[in-house]
């Protein structure tokens, strides 16, 4: 499961380093003065700012849940899964908490109670470990 978290941290930087490098030429363009249309101005500041948002919203949170991760620093937390937050997309929302999960972790309909490990940035499920089943109210 930790795979999972890796392969979007590293999705993640290669996505900032792409949007990163198209602003670099962008600003050589400007430097030039080679830009054919007014909007290409405009460019580098839109990539600015969405780079910062990249940033600050996925790629910082998960490099330090990284960092955790690598020194096996997680948040545990137990969890009842009743009928009505049925796990789908991938993530489920417990307490107004969305967590993030790879494939194949719950099933679809699947209830009971659970011991999860996360990474408490993120919210990322690193590890699952079933209790039973919900008893009969």
């Amino acid at each position: 499961m930790m795979m999972y978290f890796i392969l979007g941290l590293i999705a993640c930087l290669g996505l900032v380093s792409a949007l990163f490098v198209l602003l670099i030429v962008f600003l050589r363009k400007n430097w030039n003065h080679a830009c054919k249309s007014r909007l290409s101005f405009l460019a580098p500041i839109l990539l600015v700012a969405v780079i910062s948002y990249l940033s600050v919203t996925i790629l910082v949170p998960m490099v330090f849940d990284f960092v955790q991760l690598v020194n096996r620093q997680y948040d545990v937390r137990e969890i009842d899964i009743p009928d009505e937050a049925i796990p789908q997309n991938h993530s489920l929302i417990l307490d107004g908490q969305r967590y993030y999960f790879p494939p194949g972790t719950f099933k679809t309909g699947e209830q009971g109670r659970y011991q999860i490990t996360y990474t408490p940035r993120t919210f990322y499920i690193i590890n699952v470990v079933r209790f039973g089943d919900l008893p009969d109210h």
